[in-house]
């Protein structure tokens, strides 16, 4: 008696598909926050069928993926969890070819866990499982140690008492040095250095940081640190005078051709820019700043 075709295969697939199926179970069902746990993923397969286990990506923030290890019929996936109670994963699907080159696709029931702390088991913040443990200092090193630094901390704060409570130097005592007196007195002790033609560059350089200086500390803002055009774009909304804004513009604009370009200034001329420049301040002090020593008078303001 002759068998069909057809019925042997048939047959053989029915063989191969008694042989396929899937078991997962979790290393343990209950587990703490945090803590790592295994779930196992076993085929069993009719002989020459192939399994490929998924690359699982886990998008869920209460669930985090630890470890994959994949195996010829088996995957291990290391999880932990950050929320308490039941959690359920969906299934997960394996796929797998048969030696035909079929392919087939078998998948896990749902996955459910339940994860729990080691407090009362109806927290739901897990910022409170452990409280915080006090540190004890017993090595005497670091009783030294805190010692030293308490004798530091006091010398440091009789210090800056001290410094706070000394009187004023001699001079001085019951008054203040005001940006106007102070730029002066730079003033008289630039005139006493004499004017060098071959040394112009560095007398024009301090001219400027006086100019600029005095007028940081009478108009608060960084003269200092500005260019010349950004002082003339700021200077004209300070001032109550408009010239004076555009003369201090213009001995900028000489001082840097000076110091950059080289340009040529006679003894004369620089005998002119230092009075210039002692007139703008005199003119642009508060009335109510202390005058400053004899000997530089006014001089009356010419244009350059």
């Amino acid at each position: 008696m002759r068998v069909p075709a057809t019925a042997i295969l048939f047959l053989i697939a029915v063989l191969q598909a008694q042989g396929n199926g899937i078991t997962a179970h979790w290393s343990t069902d209950t587990v703490q926050v945090g803590q790592p746990v295994q779930l196992r993923l076993v085929v069993d397969l009719a002989p020459g069928a192939v399994p490929h286990f998924p690359q699982l990506e886990i998008a869920n923030p209460v669930v985090s993926l630890l470890e994959t290890n994949l195996g010829p019929r088996f995957a291990e996936y290391v999880f932990s969890f950050w929320e308490l109670g039941r959690i359920v994963l969906p299934g997960i699907p394996v796929k797998y070819v048969l030696p035909d080159g079929s392919e087939h696709l078998l998948e896990t029931d749902s996955l459910a866990v339940f994860v729990v702390t080691s407090l009362t088991g109806e927290e739901q913040d897990i910022r409170n499982i452990k409280s915080m443990l006090p540190v004890i200092l017993t090595d005497p090193r670091t009783r030294l140690l805190r010692v030293l630094l308490l004798i530091l901390l006091l010398g440091i704060m009789v210090l800056i008492w001290r410094r706070r409570t000394a009187p004023l130097p001699t001079g001085i005592k019951g008054s203040r040095i005001y940006p106007g007196r102070a730029a002066l007195d730079d003033l008289a002790r630039l005139r006493e250095l004499g004017y060098d033609q071959a040394r112009a560059s560095e007398h024009y350089l301090e001219l400027s940081r006086i100019l600029r200086r005095y007028l940081e500390l009478r108009y608060l803002f960084r003269a200092l640190e500005m260019t010349t055009s950004e002082i003339q774009r700021v200077l004209p909304r300070k001032v109550e005078e408009i010239e004076i804004a555009t003369l201090v513009g213009q001995l900028l604009e000489l001082a840097d051709l000076v110091k950059f370009a080289g340009r040529y200034q006679d003894r004369r001329q620089w005998n002119y820019d230092l009075e210039l420049v002692a007139s703008i301040i005199r003119r642009t002090r508060p009335a109510f700043q202390v005058e400053a020593r004899p000997g530089l008078h006014p001089a009356p303001l010419n244009k350059l």
